[in-house]
């Protein structure tokens, strides 16, 4: 239960985002129109559960003739915010009243007010993820599922430090014979008859 009219007025303004002045006259208007739907005990079973100022306005009803968005404009100069307030204010009745209050409510007011005074569904509340399945920087998962300090030990580029033997095929101390051996350029691995013999190159 909301103790004071001004903590509803804060719960209203929250809801519209308009200033809590405007809004705690708009709360007095709807509650004044909700009550003279309601017969006398189901008024005070209402009433019971408002605070003292807006249990007042609910317990003395306006007049039905007048539309509720002309009443809620009379105290308002910007025409779009009347339906926000009256929805704003129903909204925070839902959330305020017990269910039996809430009901007697519904069950006699215009349809369009009905579906205001809704109860709000409960948030949804999703599974939270395990830590080893997201993928952050932390976990040492940026945006991949295979980080670098998963490789495996084998997987080792051509000629890298964590080669057992790196830049074994070049290096004097682990080569097997000399470059022209390792390449294939030996006169005696050369193509005996090459493209240009010396007998026809030019001194």
């Amino acid at each position: 239960m909301i103790d004071t009219t001004r903590d509803f007025a804060t719960h209203v303004a929250a809801h519209a985002g308009l200033a809590m002045e405007r809004c705690e006259r708009a709360t007095t208007i709807v509650l004044g129109r909700l009550g003279a739907y309601l017969a006398r005990p189901q008024r005070q079973l209402v009433a019971d559960e408002l605070p003292p100022g807006l249990a007042m306005a609910l317990l003395d009803p306006g007049d039905l003739a007048v539309p509720l968005e002309e009443l809620v404009l009379s105290h308002d100069a910007a025409p779009g915010h009347a339906r926000e307030l009256i929805a704003s204010v129903c909204r925070v009745l839902s959330e305020a009243l017990s269910q039996e209050a809430l009901d007697a409510l519904r069950d006699v007011v215009p349809a369009d007010l009905a579906a205001m005074l809704q109860r709000p569904a409960p948030e949804i509340i999703r599974d939270p993820v395990a830590p080893w399945e997201r993928d952050t920087i932390a976990t040492g998962r940026p945006g991949s599922h295979h980080p670098v300090a998963e490789v495996p030990a084998n997987r080792t580029q051509t000629d890298s430090v964590a080669s057992p033997d790196p830049h074994g095929s070049t290096k004097l101390s682990g080569a097997v014979g000399p470059t022209q051996e390792r390449r294939n350029e030996t006169l005696s691995s050369a193509d005996p008859s090459p493209s240009r013999p010396l007998s026809g190159s030019r001194h």
